[in-house]
């Protein structure tokens, strides 16, 4: 090959490679910043406490307590935020407020958990062991806290459904933490929309976007995603999941939904989803009017849901 061409041809590469580096920046930056559409805000009095549960290089991880009326231990819903895994906090759980009053109504405390985003030194499973740590201290001090640790169910939207189901499917302990691995079990978990296998994203470029936070092999990265991965942790008596998912996702494909259903299929898990022809990224999206399932219709199947598991 000639001096001329090589420099041509090493050039093309270079060049089709920045390109392609841009246009994994620019898509994941648009994951990054999608917003939750807020919905319409009612009238509500709610009982909050916060609490911290570890710290991590003087970090204080935190949680937030919503008390329903009556006098307890209460049942617990334990909510984990959304946010492409960098950003988010634990107040986002307002923006679900069908959902948290709705589980106050019934009884529920809902605890909504801060965990590590990625930053420098920060990534899988580091955010699945603070669920798991927020777990165990939930059991330490539930006669402190006022809670019925044998009645947990945890739910999530987007990542942080996808920290709630590896918590939850956990049975072998990979992701315990400084609290000890004497994790509460679960009940049942509500997840909308989460990705489930990190893998069935375009493999290349998301290995690309998390070389800022992750700076090992692209074969070990692989191998922490499976590890990492709600689905490779399904088992045929795993706690019951719903799965909230619309058709027209363009931030986690609806295909996420269907492969994890397939595989508890598989394995004999009880999975079930309800689809939402229009729904996007978002609960607001589940609402309307050209779905064909209706906020009463929605929160009545949700309930039932709520009613088997807790038996």
């Amino acid at each position: 090959m000639r001096k001329e061409t090589a420099w041509f041809v090493g050039g093309a590469a270079l060049a089709a490679a920045t390109a392609a580096g841009a246009s994994v920046w620019n898509q994941y930056g648009s994951l990054v910043r999608w917003q939750e559409p807020e919905l319409p805000v009612r009238p509500s009095t709610r009982k909050r406490r916060t609490h911290m549960y570890k710290i991590v290089d003087d970090r204080p991880l935190q949680f937030d307590v919503y008390y329903p009326s009556g006098e307890g231990p209460f049942p617990i819903a334990v909510y984990a935020h959304g946010g492409a895994f960098v950003r988010g906090n634990r107040g986002m759980v307002t923006l679900f407020h069908p959902l948290l009053d709705h589980f106050l109504t019934k009884g529920f405390a809902v605890i909504s958990i801060d965990y590590r985003l990625f930053e420098d030194g920060v990534y899988f499973p580091d955010n699945i062991v603070d669920v798991s740590d927020a777990l165990c201290y939930l059991k330490q001090h539930d006669g402190l806290l006022n809670l019925d640790i044998n009645k947990l169910l945890v739910w999530g939207d987007s990542a942080g459904a996808a920290l709630v189901l590896a918590t939850a499917l956990d049975r072998s302990k990979q992701f315990t933490g400084e609290l000890g691995d004497d994790v509460p079990p679960v009940k049942g978990v509500i997840a909308l929309y989460p990705p489930t296998n990190f893998l069935l994203f375009k493999f290349i470029q998301t290995w690309l976007a998390h070389l800022k936070f992750y700076e090992g092999s692209r074969e070990a990265w692989r191998e922490l995603m499976v590890k990492c991965s709600p689905v490779t942790h399904l088992y045929d008596d795993a706690p019951p999941i719903l799965l909230l998912h619309g058709k027209k996702d363009p931030i986690v494909p609806f295909g996420q939904a269907l492969h994890f259903v397939e595989h508890a299929s598989e394995v004999g898990a009880n999975v079930q989803l309800i689809s939402f022809p229009n729904g996007t990224h978002s609960l607001a999206s589940f609402f309307q009017s050209d779905n064909p399932v209706k906020e009463t219709q929605l929160m009545a199947r949700i309930d039932r849901f709520i009613d088997d598991a807790m038996t």
